[in-house]
């Protein structure tokens, strides 16, 4: 914080000599240059906004006693009202026979310049009335309006007439002079560049420090301090627009946007929204959590005060209601100053140190506001600057210069970190390596394992090696990882295919494949049985789950499964009989009907669950279907059809039910292969999430 405080009154060395090079370079006069004052040769007189200056003539002016911050508005009030004034000089012979010039430092509302009756020059758009829309303020440029050596009484008396709009603070300041062009014209952009155009510096800094903060906000979204710091820079840049609006070719009478709304937005609107961020950012700096009342009060200070602009019909009604504005939009940022001041001695003594911080920085701004409305309201000189603008931009740079040095002090912290725990990282990271080698070791040896375990899984479940009698036959068995959850089995003697079963276990690795493994012995044998005593399926799939309940124990997991059984007939069909046990349905192609279709159980059929679950008393019910040459049955387990995409859809039975018809005429291969295909194209890079095994039984 010493740091800061260096940096906070170099800054405030910054200020006093920007103001020194002000003073001067705008109050200081070069005396061998003639000059005629007119401070005290101004007289005023009521018109209206047809006055043309032949009809000033037959006006009774009286004398303009103040020249001074809102003298006219004194005079005449602030609906805006017209008025002349009036100047008469003689030339002094220094000024004879050349082109001069005359510099008003401060006129305001809008004015049109008359001399000897012939038209000069104007500042800002006079319209018709007050409400008139194309009412357009001279801004706080210094006046200068050349006077051509034709146009000049080189002897005798020259007569300005001057039309004045009095809207607002209506003003005609002191310094007002006639001299040589040259002279006019560096006087004029001297006025012109301290009192309008040096805010373009100010500017400048504002939009470079808000576009910073707000990438570093980007960078490091937890720190709301950083979008709010960000936003209150931008919202501050567009605020000092409104002091030089006169050079901006996009508003105004140049053209785009008008000059009463730009007004609205820039001066009003942006002054709300300056307000509304820094007193958000005081909250956040100072680490003060909001509760919903507090919430809205700070938004509904900012809300109330924009609507109250939006809706304001023309430029006097914000002149009338700036007083009352003002306050309530500063209402949220009172409240923060409140939060700020209670935390002083409620916090820790790091978050004491920003509470301070914030609290120094926001009375600086006031003491310089208040230095700004001694000068603008007690001595009513509008010439000097805003320096209420310096002491907002100088509480914007010490705002940066703290976070710029508590980040250097972040860096530096992880700097010292990062040195003082490199011999503890080293050491880490050679445990670690150890451990690492050890995992290395044992994961080698469970994949060996894995790997003899898929071997002896394979030998299980395999088709048959030769051709089947009658039948062309294709298997897809895809496990997720080296071993599988699946099983299936082509029960045959030599050539002829006597029943087929497909079996899918819950969960996945190690453990479902083991449980396939004991499944399938006791399926096997079991099926072997009945072969052997003419048994029915069902009863077979009822067996099977009695023995598999006995054999696993506690163990938790269960099967779904289908059996089949063929029997070969005379005229070369073939009859098969399926049981179900709570496994997918088997899809059949019918050739001669040219018909694909679930094999499902019809309403009379018992319940089938799954095989397995003890305490379940289930009885499996048995289908018969006669397959003739070019039928083919469709055999899966749950893995393919519940398959996701990038999008979290499933493959489904449909689009299995679509490629299966289009290569209904195919062999068994090639549907195999074109509906794995398929499955490829449909989830493309997206990761497997069960085994996958298919099973294509045609006739031929």
């Amino acid at each position: 914080m010493k740091k800061c405080a260096f940096f906070a009154s170099r800054l405030v060395f910054v200020f006093i000599f920007i103001f020194s090079l002000f003073l001067f370079s705008s109050c200081g006069q070069d005396e061998s240059v003639p000059r005629i004052y007119l401070d005290d040769d101004f007289y005023w007189a009521l018109t209206d906004a047809a006055s043309e200056p032949e009809d000033a003539e037959n006006l009774q002016f009286e004398h303009l006693d103040n020249m001074g911050y809102k003298n006219l508005m004194d005079l005449v009030g602030i609906e805006g009202k017209y008025i002349w004034l009036k100047a008469e000089f003689e030339l002094i012979p220094e000024l004879k026979n050349d082109d001069l010039s005359m510099v008003i430092p401060y006129l305001h509302y809008a004015d049109i310049l008359y001399l000897n009756g012939k038209y000069i020059d104007d500042y800002g758009v006079m319209g018709d009335s007050p409400d008139d829309p194309v009412n357009q303020e001279a801004g706080y440029v210094a006046h200068l309006f050349d006077f051509p050596e034709l146009y000049l009484n080189q002897e005798g008396k020259n007569t300005i007439l001057i039309k004045v709009q009095c809207l607002g603070h209506a003003t005609i300041t002191d310094g007002v002079f006639v001299g040589l062009r040259q002279d006019g014209w560096r006087t004029s952009d001297n006025m012109t560049f301290w009192r309008s155009r040096f805010y373009i510096f100010f500017e400048g800094v504002m939009l470079l420090c808000g576009l910073f903060f707000l990438m570093l906000y980007f960078i490091y979204k937890q720190e709301v301090s950083y979008r709010r710091f960000g936003l209150l820079n931008f919202f501050t840049a567009l605020f000092f627009s409104v002091f030089f609006i006169t050079d901006l070719p996009w508003a105004g009478f140049h053209g785009g946007v008008p000059f009463f709304y730009y007004v609205k937005f820039a001066k009003s609107i942006c002054f709300f929204c300056m307000a509304f961020a820094f007193s958000m950012f005081i909250c956040s700096f100072i680490e003060k959590k909001l509760n919903t009342f507090e919430t809205a009060i700070q938004y509904l200070s900012f809300i109330v005060s924009t609507i109250l602009v939006l809706l304001a019909p023309d430029y006097l009604w914000l002149v009338k209601k700036t007083l009352l504005l003002i306050p309530l939009s500063c209402l949220g940022l009172f409240i923060s100053i409140g939060y700020a001041i209670a935390a002083i001695k409620k916090t820790e003594s790091k978050q004491q140190t920003k509470v301070r911080f914030i609290l120094g920085a926001v009375f600086f701004l006031i003491v310089v506001m208040g230095i700004d409305v001694i000068i603008k309201g007690a001595f009513r000189n509008i010439k000097l600057p805003f320096i209420s603008i310096f002491g907002w931009t100088g509480v914007i740079i010490i705002i940066f210069i703290y976070f710029c040095i508590d980040y250097s002090k972040i860096a530096n912290r992880l700097e010292y970190l990062n040195h003082s725990l490199e011999d503890e990282i080293k050491r880490q990271t050679k445990q670690l390596t150890d451990v690492n080698g050890r995992l290395e070791h044992d994961r080698e040896k469970s994949l060996k394992d894995m790997r003899m375990a898929a071997i002896v899984q394979k030998k299980y479940f395999h088709a048959p090696e030769h051709p089947l009698k009658n039948w062309d036959f294709a298997v897809r068995y895809e496990p997720l990882s080296l071993v599988s959850g699946d099983l299936y089995n082509f029960y045959h003697e030599g050539e002829q295919l006597n029943g087929i079963s497909l079996f899918d276990a819950s969960g996945h690795g190690v453990a479902a494949s083991l449980v396939t493994m004991l499944a399938e012995n006791i399926i096997q044998q079991t099926y072997n049985e009945l072969l052997q005593n003419g048994q029915s399926v069902a009863e077979c799939l009822k067996l099977i789950n009695e023995r598999f309940i006995d054999a696993k124990g506690e163990i938790d997991n269960y099967l779904t499964g289908l059996l089949l059984n063929m029997k070969e007939n005379e005229d070369g069909s073939c009859t098969v009989t399926m049981s179900n046990a709570g496994h997918p349905y088997p899809l059949f192609y019918n050739a001669k009907e040219d018909t694909l279709e679930e094999m499902l159980p019809t309403a009379d059929m018992p319940y089938t669950g799954p095989v397995g679950l003890s305490g379940m008393n289930v009885d499996y019910s048995e289908m018969s279907f006669t397959m003739n040459s070019g039928d083919f049955l469709f055999l899966y387990t749950d893995g393919i059809t519940e398959m996701q995409n990038r999008e979290k859809l499933d493959f489904g039975i449909e689009a299995i039910m679509t490629i299966l018809e289009k290569c209904k005429d195919d062999s068994a291969e090639d549907i195999a292969k074109k509906l794995m295909k398929g499955l490829e194209n449909f989830i493309k890079d997206t990761p497997r999430i069960d085994d996958v095994s298919v099973i294509i039984l045609k006739r031929v």
